[in-house]
């Protein structure tokens, strides 16, 4: 999401001539470079202007709209009918394509073949035999540019169904209402992109035999009838009994496909959740669990996908078999009818039935399957595009105006009357709402955790439906969540957000927003990459980028959704100072804060409880009103006020960071050169675990070719054994003797002479076996093809389905045991592109494929040995046709396999920019930046497109010259018969072996040489598979029996660190710092950004391993095993984290816990009223509850736990100021720049007035620092930790009295409280 758009060089198609069209002559300069080089993403040629996303996206949302109109008619949208008037001209041009080869030139090549084969034998003239051999080549040739050209027409239409697809998905990701997000997730999305829409590329080409099948197997059917008669009945018979048989196969393969979506739509829902909190679940040390809930899935999804693979088997040998079937049928009714086998009716009927069994048993079944899949995926889309959208102009209960409708507004506004608002239509989340704020106005909204702020905004941002009441907003908005969202491209395209850049206006922003000094700091100033989600930022610098994106907008209302809460006390001042009052100043602004100290600046103040205003007016009327903001002020305010300002951080400026030299470049996936090795093969047979299993499919293959040999080489034998008896018994009718007067025979049968009648020919000659035996091994070469076709397929599939459970086994396992800096390093959606898109394809397309592969490459060879041994003179250029096209294929997959990585590479951005977009659609929509996120998207698909538009043109480049060279060695064969026949008598069953063989060459060649290719092109899924399998893994998870801490360790809680050091890749965060907890302490650790406070906690935990000694009650962390260490301490992580599931799965995902305490916990943090059961439903990542209260949620985990060692990471910044949660400590640390600058008592370091403490308490203002001053004091006097109540109606307090109770009375006696300083010179 770095808005900058790729340029690519221009597609050389735009401009190729016919010719060049046709036989994909425009490609070939990529062709020579990629066989040069490996390809990179820079060799890429633009997309061609019809197949762009916008356009095409645009083009699909008309015809949806249209679609969208029958709802106000009753009637349901139909999206497949929007795609038809999208593309139906171009898809109907290309059917009549398919007609014309399948019904004209297809029906005529037989027809050509068998009166070749006759001229061998019925004394044809030279002319006339050349003229057959002239049409066999011909309508060869027709076939294969026919084919091809219309077949790419076909991918394509295909490609720009599924490109339009993706445009409306995305677009509706950007309008989904709140409401609406809890009812999909992310992984759902992701798998619509990925797989359903996948259908389109691979289904549609299939379709137009629904209608071609049926009358080509009808025009077949009358020219068998005119050659066997009634036997044709037999073959055609058993070709319509398969049909429906594989239609079944076919629908059952559709259900499956329907149920394995919606279980890799559960599994990526986990994994998207898995992988983006992950740092969570380590810290958790929930690894183990979280695997086995995967692989629970897993098991699942598998269990569908064995059973269509064996479908897929039970269809491809059915098919595979049928080859021979269906002639054998042919042939057995046609000697029963008392007909002898003669070679032309042999080779027509399998040249015909060839055809046929292609395009009925293959094509016609699998239309209708694919067309069912096809609309189980449309359908799937359709049901998102209906999801409810958020629309704020058809709500008639708000009225937003904009400049641009009225001209120039002079005085911004927002009124509310009696507004009732609410998420599910049921429970009112705001009730009876009013107020009227006008032109330059500052308005702050105060109250507990989940009482309506967060909520309040949504409202005015038109994200929560309103239900009753009416709400005007007179003005542009521009919104500051509450929870930074932060896209992964550097931090000046993060502020600018697709802005265009004002040099003045941008530098007053960074400066008001307090980011100057945090840009000397980055290694790259605004020009570093941020990573997905912000990793590379800490909370306060997301925060403050996040809010200065905000403020750079040009906007008249300004929401700020408690932008002061992640940053110290003089950041927080500056920020309130400088930028809030000065900077916005002549704008209305709405300030939701925790901040009470600053409510006397602002001109009026809503105080909320549970969705209701329980007062509101300005500071001095409410305080005339006897609202206690003394109160206020000692509680919540000091605390928000200290939890935003956290520690003091030192007057002086701090020195600029070291930047390192050059331009800064985002993490970019890695992609694999070359060829893809032998041993990524090997890696992956070696996966199955399996080698007595692996050797029976070797055997399986092996054993079924040789029956297939055995069958075309007996039927050639029985021909020409036929051949031979009727040519003797011709031989001996014409030696007879006949009388002159013939007439005295007149009573002789007409069969003794007629040369084609069976029972003329005698039974005895030499040589001839007798047609029983021949009927008999026939059959019994038969019915072994069926059986070792069904073993070969089923035990293949079976074996890939293995390799593909391991193989994911292996990644997962791997992944999750990968250390962090791993997850920061790539993006969710590059992650997901691995468990998605290419186990997909190791799942589904490559056992396929390979299969396809293996057996094309058994048939070839066989296939030449049968031409060679008709024709000895052909083994010449059949070695040299095998050589060329062996050439052919390596210069071919050089370029292909190149670009095949592209074209996934090329997927991952389009992933990645989903998940962000979905999860910041609020502050995407605030900021009316939805056409530049969309414009962004097409970007991505636009160079996918490029990538897969060449892949699929390469791939028929491939094709077609192959089929160009196999029609040269078709012309060859069939030449050499006619000039060599001079010399060798040739029986006419040897050319129609010879011929028949090199025709089905023509095809097996071809394909077999693509998918061979293909196959190594879905090896590199494998590959990248394989590399995930690999990845360098963290420190084990268990200790080794000599180091295994004690099973009740640690029973104190004791921490020690001596001389320790961190660093992030060389660069040092924690310089060699030494000091001790005690048991039972509690401990504040403050200090600015990039102070080394996070640090801590990920030496802590061993995210990133420490250099130096770390004890914990005497046991060194450092040689101990993960788990031991992590389920040892608990963490409140300043990024709260929910996972999609119920409240129940949420607090205790493995059901450790009774209910019972899991209640207690609830109620320990004063959640229990708000969750009406433990069942209740959490939305994806916890949308469903405010930031605050998801805080809660993990504090109740901590509760569960009960851990000595608590870890609050900011853990009450969203509810609680966080000075005075530190000023009860026994002690606080202060950082700076990864040194200890001090550590002691708080009241002992407010007595140094010089002391880094002493200066951010008196940030925080007079009052405030009294107040903490006094708290610090007191502690010291007590020992104990605890002060007097202080009256808190806002509830801050409260919580910030839950923590320090939790820490005192659960097992958990010592804290590590955080706190983030965000300093200013």
């Amino acid at each position: 999401m770095d808005f900058k758009e790729k340029e690519l060089r221009k597609n050389p198609r735009e401009n190729a001539n016919p010719l060049s069209t046709l036989f994909f002559w425009w490609i070939n300069p990529l062709f020579r470079k990629g066989a040069k080089n490996d390809l990179a993403m820079d060799d890429l040629y633009s997309a061609l202007k019809e197949d762009e996303s916008e356009r095409l996206g645009d083009q699909l949302e008309i015809a949806w709209k249209k679609q969208l109109e029958k709802k106000k008619s009753g009637k349901k949208p139909k999206l497949f009918r929007a795609l038809i008037s999208c593309f139906w001209k171009l898809y109907a041009f290309l059917v009549f394509g398919l007609m014309l080869d399948e019904w004209v030139v297809r029906i005529a090549q037989p027809l050509f073949l068998k009166a070749l084969i006759n001229s061998f034998s019925d004394g044809s003239e030279q002319w006339e035999k050349y003229s057959y051999a002239a049409g066999v080549c011909v309508t060869t040739l027709l076939h294969t540019l026919l084919l091809h050209p219309t077949m790419f027409a076909n991918q394509h239409v295909g490609m720009k169904c599924r490109v339009a697809a993706c445009s409306m998905i995305y677009r509706k990701v950007l309008k989904l209402s709140k409401r609406a997000q809890g009812k999909t997730t992310i992984g759902q999305m992701v798998n619509l992109l990925s797989n359903d829409v996948i259908r389109f590329d691979t289904n549609l080409m299939f379709i137009p035999y629904l209608l071609i099948g049926p009358v080509q197997i009808a025009i077949f059917g009358y020219f068998l009838y005119q050659e066997v008669e009634f036997a044709a009945f037999a073959g055609i018979g058993f070709v319509i009994l398969l049909i429906p048989i594989e239609y079944a196969i076919g629908r059952m393969f559709t259900g499956y496909r329907f149920h394995i979506a919606r279980r890799t739509d559960e599994r990526g829902r986990i994994m998207s959740e898995i992988i983006i909190a992950m740092r969570v679940i380590k810290m958790y040390a929930w690894e183990k669990p979280f695997a086995a809930m995967i692989n629970r899935v897993r098991k699942s999804e598998v269990q569908v996908l064995r059973k269509a693979s064996l479908l897929r088997a039970t269809y491809l040998s059915l098919y595979i078999s049928s080859a021979r079937m269906v002639t054998y049928f042919v042939f057995l009714a046609h000697i029963l009818d008392g007909n002898p086998l003669r070679a032309d009716v042999v080779f027509f009927c399998l040249t015909i039935f060839n055809t046929i069994r292609q395009v009925m048993i293959s094509y016609f079944p699998t239309a209708l399957a694919a067309i069912s899949e096809l609309f189980v995926s449309i359908d799937r889309i359709e049901g998102f595009l209906l999801l409810e959208e958020q629309k704020s102009n058809e709500n008639e209960h708000i009225k937003i105006v904009l400049p641009e409708k009225t001209g120039e507004i002079n005085e911004a506004s927002i009124k509310m009357e009696n507004v009732d608002a609410s998420w599910t239509g049921e429970k009112l989340n705001l009730s009876q709402i009013n107020f009227n704020f006008k032109g330059d106005k500052l308005v702050m909204v105060v109250g507990q955790v989940g009482c309506g702020k967060t909520t309040l905004l949504h409202t005015l941002l038109a994200e929560l439906p309103i239900t009753a009441g009416n709400c005007n907003i007179y003005g542009r908005t521009a919104y500051s969540s509450q929870e930074s969202w932060i896209f992964g491209g550097n931090v000046k395209q993060n502020i600018l957000f697709g802005q265009s850049f004002e040099e003045q206006r941008y530098n007053e922003v960074v400066r008001v927003c307090a980011l100057e000094d945090d840009f000397k700091q980055l290694p790259h100033g605004d020009q570093t990459i941020v990573g997905e989600r912000g990793v590379a930022l800490s909370g306060g610098q997301k925060a403050r980028v996040g809010l200065a994106r905000a403020i750079y907008q040009k906007a008249d209302i300004y929401l700020l959704d408690d932008p002061l809460s992640a940053v110290d006390s003089k950041v927080s001042r500056h920020i309130f100072e400088k930028c809030v009052r000065d900077h916005l100043t002549g704008h209305l602004r709405i300030l939701c804060t925790h901040q009470l100290q600053y409510l006397p600046l602002s001109d009026h103040v809503i105080v909320l409880e549970d969705g209701k205003v329980l007062a509101q007016g300005t500071y001095q009327e409410l305080s005339d009103r006897g609202v206690d903001f003394v109160s206020l002020m000692t509680s919540d305010s000091v605390d928000d006020a200290v939890s935003k300002s956290g520690v003091a951080s030192p007057e002086e400026v701090p020195k600029e960071a070291q930047k390192d030299k050059g331009k800064p470049e985002a993490q970019v996936e890695k992609m694999a050169g070359g060829s893809v090795t032998w041993k990524t093969y090997f890696d992956y047979f070696r996966s199955g675990e399996a080698t007595l299993f692996l050797y029976f499919v070797i055997f399986a293959f092996a054993s079924s070719q040789v029956a297939f040999t055995a069958a075309d080489y007996f039927l050639s034998m029985w021909t020409k054994a036929e051949e031979e008896r009727e040519f003797r018994a011709r031989q001996r009718a014409t030696t007879t003797v006949l009388p002159t007067n013939f007439s005295q025979f007149s009573n002789i049968s007409p069969n003794l002479i007629r040369p084609n009648a069976h029972d003329w020919i005698p039974s005895d000659d030499d040589g001839y076996l007798g047609e029983d035996v021949y009927l008999y091994s026939y059959t019994g070469i038969v019915m072994g093809i069926f059986f070792l076709t069904k073993a070969r397929a089923l035990s293949f599939f079976l074996f890939c389905m293995r390799v593909s459970v391991r193989v994911h086994d292996k990644m997962f396992k791997s992944m999750v045991r990968a250390p962090i800096k791993f997850y920061d390093d790539n993006p969710s959606g590059r992650i997901m592109n691995r468990f998605t898109k290419d186990l997909g394809s190791m799942d589904e397309l490559l056992p396929y494929a390979m299969f396809d592969a293996i057996t094309i490459f058994l048939l070839m060879l066989t296939m030449v040995a049968l031409i060679i041994s008709s024709n000895y003179y052909m083994a010449i250029p059949t070695f040299a046709l095998l050589i060329i096209l062996f050439v052919i294929r390596q210069y071919y997959i050089k370029t292909a396999r190149a670009v095949k990585r592209i074209e996934a590479l090329t997927r991952s951005p389009i992933f990645t920019h989903v998940v962000a977009s979905s999860s910041g659609s609020t502050t995407i929509r605030s900021a009316n930046a939805e056409s530049i996120l969309v414009k962004q998207f097409d970007g991505h698909q636009d160079i996918h497109s490029s990538s897969w538009y060449i892949f699929i043109s390469a791939n028929r480049w491939f094709g077609v010259w192959l089929e160009m060279i196999s029609v040269a060695y078709l012309t060859i064969v069939t030449l050499s018969f006619l000039i060599l026949a001079s010399l060798t008598d040739y029986k006419s069953s040897d050319v129609g072996l010879a011929i028949s063989s090199a025709l089905n060459l023509t095809g097996v060649f071809q394909w077999g040489m693509r998918q061979s290719a293909e196959t190594e092109n879905l090896m590199t899924s494998v590959e990248r598979a394989l590399e995930y399998a690999k990845l360098d893994p963290e420190a084990p998870l268990e200790s080794k029996p000599d180091k295994k801490p004690p099973k009740d360790w640690p029973k104190n809680g004791e921490i020690q660190f001596r001389n320790y050091y961190l660093a992030y890749e060389e660069k040092g965060v924690i310089k060699g710092i030494t000091f001790d907890i005690k048991a039972c302490e509690k401990i504040g650790i403050v200090g600015r950004t990039g102070a080394g406070k996070s640090s801590i906690i990920n030496g802590l935990f061993r995210m990133t391993e420490p250099r130096g000694d770390m004890f914990i009650d005497g046991v060194r962390v450092n040689d101990i095993g993960l788990h031991d260490l992590r389920q040892a301490v608990s963490i409140i992580p300043q990024d709260p984290v929910l996972f999609s599931g119920s409240m129940r799965s949420n607090l205790d995902p493995f059901d450790q816990y009774p209910d019972q305490d899991l209640w207690e916990s609830l109620e320990e943090v004063e959640l229990k009223n708000d969750i009406p059961a433990l069942d209740f439903k959490v939305s994806d990542g916890g949308s469903n509850f405010s930031v605050g209260q998801r805080q809660l949620v993990c504090l109740a985990r901590a509760i569960l736990r009960k851990n000595k060692i608590i870890v609050m990471d900011e853990a009450t910044a969203n509810v609680d100021p966080r000075l005075n949660s530190v000023m009860d400590c026994d002690r606080i640390l202060v950082l700076d720049n990864g040194y200890l600058m001090e550590y002691n008592h708080p009241h002992i370091l407010l007595n140094d007035p010089h002391g880094i403490l002493s200066s951010m308490v008196n940030h925080t203002g007079a009052a405030s620092a009294a107040v903490l001053k006094q708290v610090a004091a007191e502690e010291t006097s007590s020992k104990v930790g605890e002060i007097g109540q202080m009256v808190d109606p806002l509830g801050a307090s409260k919580q910030r009295d839950r923590l320090r109770d939790f820490s005192k009375r659960s097992d958990a006696n010592q804290d590590l409280d955080q706190v983030e300083n965000e300093g200013v010179p």
